[in-house]
């Protein structure tokens, strides 16, 4: 194996090591934050509206040139009948 492939290789065990720091790092801080970011919307009377772009939608999401479509077809009447 050459030099640079073993650099590699050892850069990816690195890089999966942090990684997986990072996830138990992040799952034990999890609780505390949540426990936070209630407090501090029931400290200033935050909404669901109001925090709409931070929290995760239900369901799945259409794209927007999806959408658009939606709504241009469903827009269109046949005329009426004399």
């Amino acid at each position: 194996m050459s030099n640079a492939q073993q650099r590699l290789n050892e850069i990816a065990e690195q890089e999966k090591k942090l990684a997986d720091e990072k996830s138990k790092l992040l799952e034990a801080s999890k609780d505390a934050d949540l426990e936070m970011v209630k407090k501090l919307c029931k400290q200033h009377g935050f909404t669901a509206t109001q925090l709409r772009g931070s929290l995760k939608v239900k369901g799945k999401a259409k794209a927007k040139g999806e959408k658009a479509a939606a709504k241009k077809t469903a827009a269109k009447k046949a005329p009426a009948k004399k």
